[in-house]
């Protein structure tokens, strides 16, 4: 080590005064301790160099582990050959070699003050350690300074006893030398580069771990190359330093700490590289049930020993458990021992059961209840008394304070109500983890069972025995441990709850479930016993492929369209109805959590201690020292990471592959048995080869369903393509393969997803996942734009399934759905279907016929009521699971046209919730089409943003429908620059024809219109109008190019084509008879005729728009705009000031700025003098009408309120009026909550005709 001292004085001055008091004939023993590169021995050569400075005679020595074996090595080497002292070789008399030894040393301190310099005193023979700590008992009367340096560092392996440990305190002066702290460090770095940035430095600083050593040395590294920007940057890998002494010095630091500590802080660092980064996800965080006492050592309270008949047993309640708290300890200890088990009971009873005979509790076995589960015979309401005197309800899973082994839960272990599975939900409300072994909140168990699964009749966990169900539930119960590295088996379904809106694809229809109150087919009746079956694979056995079924099922939607009942598939979880005040499935994940308790998965002391085979007492003391040091800094997640990723990588330089991947697999099994979160435990499996137990697979599924869920594909996609190497049937590799493919088609990887799905299309299936596979292929070549090809893979999936016909429309419904991504192919298809549909429309299904409604509402064929009563009646006839999702999609985008706003939301909602976020589905990207046309028509445009920003990365380059809405947004909120910016990302020169190109090209018209470029408008809004033409999209409901081209045209000076275009407008908008379309097509009539004609139909337009049952304030708006200027035309410049005030404060509420500096030029030019809009909402009420309305708002009468403040009645109505203008309400009964939301209005609801 190279340099200058820092933060050493101390050591300097210490030394400084024991030189002296030695010169001055009274010597000392100084001991000088610090950890591995903390610069014991440059204060030792300093103190040295001083030394000689002052006139001591200075003898060195750095010890060496080779000399440990030679009797006083050490001394030999310090006091050097002496020709009268030839023959002090030591021999066979220990004490008088070292009487020999000290007479040489008196003999020199005879001649003048001595120094004895010994480096590295930890590792000198016993013989010269004796020696020294004799001759520092005599030397107080001598001018010998005895100087030694000692690695003094908490290693897992315990260190022998140190030099002083046998001398008194008055003998020796021990200072033990600090890490550098980060400011000395950063001191250092900026004199070796002065230019360095603050943020630079901060990165050395940590890569130097506080170790004057290693900071050296990779400043060393930093400076031995030139760089060309002067400054070279701190890498994350050691193979970018040159010449190589940073990682020399971390293989240094390690091979001094000993072989059991570089293992260790090898394990730590491949561990670490399975660490998520940032804090830790409490959502899902589990927690012990009790707390914990860590164990000094292997074999103690942490780890089981194995019984004699090798069946692990849960923990007899007076000894609380392995290592954990007694049961009865604490404030709920339970009145009597009999309250604190379950025991066994009759129907009627919360099913406890007594401690049996042996020490093991296992489970009662209920009468169709499952094991552990409140019966069916009684209600969910039913209080279980405890012996504290509360009553608690009774758990759908358990009872009390106990939750048993649910059927689907992770690892034997129960769901909890905010999705962290391998929970026990607790009477304090916190969610805990089942020890498998038994703790204080026990999870019932039995000696067969193999971790809360049930076996089937061929032997296989988790699942139930075949039946006509593609993939049936199996009943699960809990398990014993069997073995003491054997891992419990994840679960073969998720419950529902754990992540929201993930239903099972894969398994068979929600009709076709059995019975929740009848036994599984195959399976166990009522109250039979189950078949007897061995126990959980040992984690060397091989297993069979786990072909459990990858996410949970859900039942169908509660919609309002249809009375099917709730799936039988959900009862298998053992609920046999959903849970009262259930929270809403898009929350559930959202629901906090505590943070994790000591020994969560946060811990890593007993993962280190798994992989390494080390003592966890000594690794937990290791971590603190290392923290100390400032080699390991705690993460947001109080995780003990290495200072920096550099140290990291230097730890693990040179350490074989095999080993790394025999560190995580370890550290899987070991997480896995503690009941970490899934995804902890996947991320390390990443970094195994295939495990061969069905155990990895399950875990690797569970972890696709959390990172699907929470929005992450590029997780997902790492676990599957890791699942894939673990060995699975060929029809469980066709599943995996069609989400993986889904899968990176959402993360933009398209030749990917492409390639995954056609893979999948050609290994065996049974037909309903066959038809997954070739629709989601399907939209992957649509996407990419080979439209061609996916019509050839669906038509091909149709002719393989003549047998089933029903699977047969879907297929066909796919195709009609992404015929529209190109016109030729379009109107091919479209031309089978109407015929189709016209003669049979049994053959085109109910999606089908959904289709041909959307066609006909489009080609301006129908009107909306119709549209809307054929697509109720479709709603409300029995779907295919698989054909749903297009009914639903269609449904929503004619409600959307209809200005059925509320019922369209409600359809996106129900068929979003029924999509499998894993699956690549067509309708997916419709239904959020049609979320944002809704959001759109009620004129949101923050929103719309908000949406568009929202957009995750596609496989596509071209403009969608969310970005014309988001063009739009920008020019109504008089943001130009930034559409301006933002239509520029987009060459139409590239992009495929296809529908969202045609809405793109109306949207960027719009955008040029109020930039004041008309004729660039006019050839978007043509050029949009010929394309929709051609795909026979006649009706102004999607994109209203005609109304728009004439006002292009009236800006141009064109009237009478402007004029014979409203015209048609006006005709079409009525055959589909909204009041958005026809006001839309008045108002622009209305201009362009001009005149007192003009007028009348500009007042219509205004009437129509502002009496709609839904929110047209978009379109009322420039209605109201243009009445105004067609009355400040005419003359009528109060009613024209009234109407664009009115349009001024619609404006400024619904954000759009653009109509608002419109209005406000238009109110100028006709004389205006106040603000251009009054303000609105609550805060724009004086303090008379805010006193009068919250008088009304509690429903008093207006003449209560004009005696109570002794006003005129007529006051009253005045101030009322006005209340309602400035809160844009019209009735007394919206007066409370527009008092309380700021004046936001809501308008009637239109009735249900259905009612």
């Amino acid at each position: 080590m190279t340099g200058p001292l820092r933060e050493r004085d101390d050591a300097h001055a210490l030394l400084s005064a024991e030189i002296e008091r030695a010169r001055a004939g009274s010597g000392r023993l100084v001991l000088l301790r610090g950890a591995s590169g903390t610069g014991r021995t440059a204060v030792l050569e300093t103190a040295a160099r001083h030394a000689e400075d002052r006139g001591l005679r200075v003898l060195r020595v750095r010890c060496s582990p080779e000399d440990t074996s030679v009797p006083f090595a050490m001394v030999l080497h310090l006091l050097g050959p002496v020709p009268e002292f030839t023959d002090t070789a030591p021999g066979g008399d220990d004490r008088g070699s070292a009487a020999r030894l000290w007479r040489l040393l008196r003999s020199y301190a005879a001649e003048g003050p001595v120094l004895l310099a010994v480096d590295d005193v930890h590792l000198a023979d016993d013989s010269s350690r004796r020696w020294l700590t004799e001759a520092a008992r005599h030397v107080d009367r001598l001018p010998v300074l005895l100087v030694a340096t000692e690695r003094s560092q908490y290693d897992v392996d315990p260190r022998p006893a140190g030099l002083t440990q046998a001398l008194s305190p008055s003998l020796v002066r021990t200072h033990t030398l600090a890490p550098l702290s980060d400011s000395a460090a950063a001191a250092l770095i900026r004199e070796a580069f002065p230019d360095a940035s603050a943020r630079w430095t901060e990165e050395c600083v940590r890569a130097g771990a506080g170790s004057p050593l290693l900071l050296h040395a990779l400043l060393d590294d930093l400076g031995g190359t030139p760089h060309p920007d002067g400054v070279p940057p701190v890498p994350d890998s050691c193979a970018a330093l040159y010449p190589g002494s940073y990682p020399a010095a971390v293989s240094w630091w390690l091979n001094s700490a000993g072989p059991a500590t570089a293992d260790v802080a090898r394990c730590l660092a491949a561990l670490e590289q399975a660490w998520p980064t940032g804090p830790p996800d409490h959502r899902a965080a589990l927690r012990h049930a009790l707390p914990r006492q860590r164990a000094a050592a292997p074999g103690a309270a942490y780890r089981q020993a194995p019984p004699s008949d090798g069946v692990y047993r849960e923990a007899s309640p007076l000894a609380g458990g392995y290592g954990q708290a007694s049961p009865w300890d604490g404030a709920d200890r339970p009145a009597s021992s009999d309250a604190a088990y379950p025991r066994a009971s009759a129907p009627g009873a919360a099913y406890p059961q007594a401690p049996p005979s042996d020490g093991a509790y296992g489970q009662t076995q209920l009468s169709a209840g499952g094991y552990g589960q409140a019966s069916p015979w009684h209600g969910a309401d039913r209080q279980a008394s405890l012996s504290d005197g509360a009553d608690r309800p009774v758990s759908p899973f358990g009872t009390g304070d106990r939750q048993a082994s649910a059927p689907g839960a992770a690892y034997g272990q129960a769901p909890s109500s905010d999705g962290a599975y391998g929970q026990a939900s607790l009477s304090d409300g916190a969610y805990r983890p089942v020890s498998p072994f038994g703790t204080g909140d026990r999870q019932a168990s039995a000696p067969d069972a193999a971790y809360g699964q049930a076996p089937s009749s061929d032997g296989v966990y988790g699942q139930a025995p075949p039946s006509d169900a593609a993939y049936p539930q199996g009943s699960v119960v809990g398990a014993v441990r069997r073995h003491t590295h054997e891992t419990p088996t994840a679960r073969t379904r998720r419950p529902r709850d754990i992540a929201p809106g993930c239903r099972d694809v894969w398994s068979a229809d929600p009709g076709g479930g059995a019975d929740p109150r009848s036994p599984l087919p195959g399976g166990p009746g009522p109250g039979a016993e189950l078949p007897e079956h061995g126990p959980y694979p040992h984690p060397d056995e091989l297993a069979g492929p786990a072909d459990g079924v990858p996410y949970p099922v859900h039942g169908p939607y509660d919609g309002p369209y249809d009375g099917r009942t709730e799936s039988a598939p959900r009862a298998a979880y053992g609920r046999t109805g959903p849970p009262a005040h259930a929270p809403h499935r898009t929350t559930l994940w959202r629901t906090p959590s505590p943070p994790p308790a000591q020994g969560s998965a946060g811990d890593p002391v007993d993962v280190l201690a798994e992989a390494a085979g080390a003592d966890p007492a000594r690794i937990e003391g290791w971590l603190a020292a290392m923290t100390r040091l400032g080699l390991l800094r705690p993460d947001e997640g109080g995780r003990p990471r290495y200072a920096h990723p550099l140290l990291r990588d230097a730890v693990l330089t040179g350490w074989p592959r095999p080993r790394r991947e025999a560190v995580h697999r370890s550290a899987a099994e070991a997480m896995l048995r503690r009941g970490d979160r899934v995804e902890a435990v996947a991320r390390h499996l990443l970094r195994t080869p295939a495990v061969g137990l069905s155990w990895a697979l399950r875990v690797l599924r569970d972890a696709v369903t959390v990172a699907v869920h929470d929005a992450r594909p590029a997780d997902a996609v790492g676990y599957l393509r890791r699942a894939l190497d673990e060995p699975v049937s060929d029809d469980l590799r066709q599943r995996l393969l069609t989400e993986l493919g889904s899968l990176e088609y959402a993360s933009a990887d398209t030749p990917a997803a492409i390639a995954r799905l056609a893979e999948a299309q050609h290994l065996p299936a049974e037909p309903r996942n066959r038809v997954r596979t070739a629709v989601a292929l399907g939209t992957a070549l649509a996407g990419r734009g080979e439209i061609r090809t996916a019509m050839e893979v669906l038509r091909r999936t149709e002719g393989r399934l003549s047998g089933h016909p029903g699977l047969a429309r879907t297929v066909q419904t796919a195709t009609a759905l992404l015929s529209d991504e190109d016109l030729a192919t379009r109107q091919e298809v479209y031309r089978w279907l109407s015929e189709t549909g016209r003669h049979s429309p049994e053959l085109v299904g109910t999606a089908g016929q959904a289709l041909l409604v959307r066609y006909a509402a489009t080609a301006a064929l129908i009107s909306a009521d119709e549209a809307m009563a054929r697509v109720r009646d479709l709603l409300a006839q029995p779907t295919d699971p698989l054909a749903e999702p297009f009914l639903l999609g269609t449904a929503a985008a004619v409600a959307q046209w209809a200005d059925e706003l509320d019922e369209a939301e409600r359809l996106v909602e129900r068929g979003l919730a029924g999509q499998h976020p894993a699956l690549l589905h067509p309708m997916q990207h419709a239904l959020l089409n049609t979320r944002a046309d809704i959001v759109a028509s009620r004129g949101d445009h923050a929103r719309l943003l908000a949406l568009a920003a929202d957009r995750g990365p596609g496989p596509g380059s071209g403009p969608t429908n969310r970005d014309a809405h988001a063009l739009m947004a920008l020019v109504h909120t008089g943001r130009t620059d930034e559409a301006l910016h933002y239509a520029d990302r987009f060459d139409l020169r590239e992009v495929p024809e296809n529908w969202e190109l045609n809405r793109y090209l109306y949207a960027r018209g719009v955008l040029r219109a109020a930039t004041g470029d008309p004729a660039g408008a006019l050839h978007d809004f043509l050029e949009c109008g010929r394309r929709q033409a051609a795909r026979e999209v006649i009706s102004p409901v999607v994109t209203p190019w005609r109304t728009a081209v004439a006002e292009c045209r009236l800006a141009l000076g064109g009237g009478p084509e402007a004029l014979a275009l409203a015209t048609e407008e006006l005709r079409l908008a009525r055959v589909w008879n909204t009041p958005r379309t026809v006001g839309r097509a008045l108002r622009v009539l209305g201009t362009a005729t001009g005149g007192r004609r003009g007028l009348e139909l500009a007042e219509e337009a205004v009437r129509t728009l502002r009496d709609a049952p839904a929110d047209t304030d978009i379109e009322l708006i420039p209605a109201l705009l243009a009445q105004g200027r067609q009355l400040l035309g005419a003359g009528e410049r109060g009613r024209a000031r009234a109407r664009l005030r009115e349009a001024a404060e619609l404006a400024e509420r619904k954000g759009a700025l653009r109509w608002l500096t419109l209005a406000g030029q238009a109110l100028r030019e006709g004389g205006a003098r106040g603000p251009v809009a009054s303000r609105t909402g609550a805060d724009a009420l004086t303090g008379s009408e805010r006193r009068i309305a919250e008088l009304a708002a509690d429903g008093r009468t207006n003449t209560e309120i004009a005696d109570l403040l002794h006003l005129a009645r007529r006051t009253v109505e005045t101030h009322l009026t006005s209340t309602y203008r400035k809160l844009r309400i019209r009735r007394r009964t919206e007066l409370p909550a527009a008092l309380e939301r700021g004046g936001r209005r809501e308008r009637e609801p239109r009735p249900d005709t259905r009612c």
